[in-house]
């Protein structure tokens, strides 16, 4: 079965305390690639992209790459910078009505508009697909999960690793689970839990407690025939939002 899968990569962890707004010129000065000159280089890294290449060559899928904006934490992003590169991925939607969404994205990027960015881009895709397309978001250990971003995507799956090293193994396990939903063979729920906790970002690295156990624990239920994914998010105390 060939089918057409949209994959763009929108990267942003937000410091709402700084006061350096993140425009164009930030993401220029990170990654800033439009439609397949985003994969140039990447193939084989330690990326997300670099895993959805990968599950498109296993699968078969025709891959359609929107964009790759990536810059450097800093304070909020632009309206124009966020307007810009959603409207790379709607119109990349549009030219090529996708069967799956596959999007590598941070997961705490706020905006001059918005507290929950991604939560923003997905319902602007929604708003333009529909219900019925599934939509897969890999996301930073890091990233700040709201009920947003659950309710407008069927699957959500985070690093593991703090240092990170394992983008490219988590981009090709969701790719997996794409798959099976759009070939009709998983039909992914979500269940979400957020304590009241803060913990700052130095002390989440998961080899030290208590992350190692939390990492093990997701692992453990990754194990059971009918878990797809299991996350466990430290956070982003610095993006200061009501979530």
């Amino acid at each position: 079965m060939t089918f057409n899968v949209l994959t763009a990569e929108f990267l942003h962890e937000t410091n709402t305390f700084s006061v350096r707004k993140t425009g164009i010129p930030a993401f220029e000065a990170g990654r800033f690639c439009v439609g397949n000159d985003g994969l140039i280089g990447l193939e084989g890294t330690n990326t997300g992209v670099a895993g959805c290449l990968e599950c498109a060559q296993a699968y078969g899928w025709h891959m359609t790459h929107a964009v790759s904006a990536i810059a450097g934490p800093s304070g909020l992003v632009t309206r124009e910078a966020f307007d810009t590169v959603t409207d790379l991925i709607l119109g990349a939607a549009r030219d090529n009505p996708p069967d799956g969404i596959l999007l590598p994205l941070h997961g705490a990027m706020v905006t001059e508009d918005s507290h929950d960015g991604e939560g923003e881009l997905l319902r602007r895709i929604r708003a333009l697909l529909g219900p019925d397309v599934p939509i897969a978001i890999t996301l930073d250990l890091h990233a700040n999960v709201t009920a947003q971003m659950c309710e407008l995507s069927n699957i959500i799956v985070s690093y593991k690793t703090y240092p990170h090293i394992d983008m490219y193994e988590v981009a090709e396990q969701v790719g997996r689970i794409v798959v099976g939903a759009v070939q009709g063979k998983v039909t992914p729920v979500m269940a979400w839990g957020h304590p009241p906790l803060l913990s700052q970002t130095l002390t989440q690295g998961t080899d030290d407690e208590p992350m190692k156990t939390l990492i093990g624990m997701a692992r453990d239920a990754e194990a059971k025939p009918d878990v797809l994914a299991a996350t466990v998010f430290g956070g982003f105390p610095m993006a200061d939002i009501p979530d």
